[in-house]
């Protein structure tokens, strides 16, 4: 910390540049010994003294360990160069017998080059280090005093807390009939027209809010597959409600074109062993509405 010319103990007023110049040590690996890189110039940024009121005071603070460094005080004309001990514990021994805080030493700006230690040994530099260090440690006493005080302002401007909210009652669960009556509500399927079977695809016109699958970026709607039996008609794949929640719920369409999966892939993927073939016979499609009423295709003829 520079201080001005006098006996007084008080700052700088001129405007000074400060930079530290050093080389850094680099061990040898697996040796002992060390080289040096080339000299490296830092700028040293200053930063205020007291917190409150610091009339004028900056503080440097150069980089600790490194060799053969020195700090460069430059104001206008004149320049001050300060050798540093590579080892910096004398300066720490220094700051701690004065005090258990940190405090810093005080150089009058000089021209000229001297060592950091005879500029800050003399009976001023010492005199002037210990006064700043008690105006500091009075200056942190009375900010910790002055703390409780500062706090219990806050929390008396504080507004008031707001009035506690009232406890969330779930609404109670849906039962059958008015669940019923909700999905009376929804829009249903009006119109599953089979236009024509290729092969084992089956290609419609669907009209109506229609039940999707949910995939990503899918329009294929839910399905079941029915055949005719002997004793009428049976699930060959039972209508399953079971959606992704990546894609759209349902749709509405009108007179949509779909072109429904190959049936004997779909059935194969989706029945176990034993129940995977898909015989000749009579089929129809169903489908549902947003209202879970369903829709059956007309019947068509499937062969193997």
């Amino acid at each position: 910390m520079l201080a001005g010319p006098g006996n007084a103990v008080r700052p700088l007023k001129r405007d000074v540049v400060i930079v530290q110049r050093y080389s850094e040590r680099i061990p040898y690996v697996g040796l002992r010994g060390s080289w040096l890189k080339s000299e490296t110039e830092h700028s040293l940024q200053p930063g205020p003294l007291f917190q409150r009121k610091n009339k004028g005071w900056l503080v440097h603070g150069p980089l600790e360990a490194m060799a053969n460094p020195y700090v460069l005080a430059v104001a206008g004309l004149d320049t001050m160069r300060m050798d540093l001990a590579e080892d910096p514990q004398e300066l720490l021994d220094r700051a701690w017998r004065r005090s258990t805080r940190e405090t810093p030493e005080v150089i009058r700006l000089s021209k000229g080059r001297y060592t950091v230690v005879e500029l800050i040994a003399g009976p001023w530099a010492e005199a002037a280090a210990q006064d700043l260090a008690e105006r500091l440690i009075a200056e942190d006493d009375t900010a910790h005093k002055q703390q409780p005080a500062d706090q219990e302002e806050y929390y008396r401007n504080l507004p008031p807390p707001e009035p506690p909210r009232a406890p969330h009652i779930a609404p109670p669960l849906m039962t059958e009939e008015p669940w019923a009556a909700e999905l009376a509500k929804r829009p249903g399927l009006r119109k599953v027209d089979l236009v024509r079977v290729s092969a084992d695809t089956v290609h419609l016109l669907i009209t109506g809010r229609v039940v999707l699958d949910g995939g990503c970026g899918s329009g294929m709607p839910l399905f079941g597959v029915d055949m005719l039996t002997d004793t009428g008609w049976a699930e060959r794949i039972p209508f399953d409600l079971t959606q992704m929640d990546c894609g759209m719920p349902w749709a509405d369409w009108e007179d949509h074109v779909v072109m429904m999966l190959p049936l004997h892939w779909w059935v194969a993927a989706h029945q176990p062993e034993g129940k995977k073939e898909l015989v000749s016979g009579s089929y129809r499609l169903r489908f549902v509405g947003a209202n879970m009423k369903a829709l059956w295709t007309r019947p068509f003829v499937l062969d193997p």
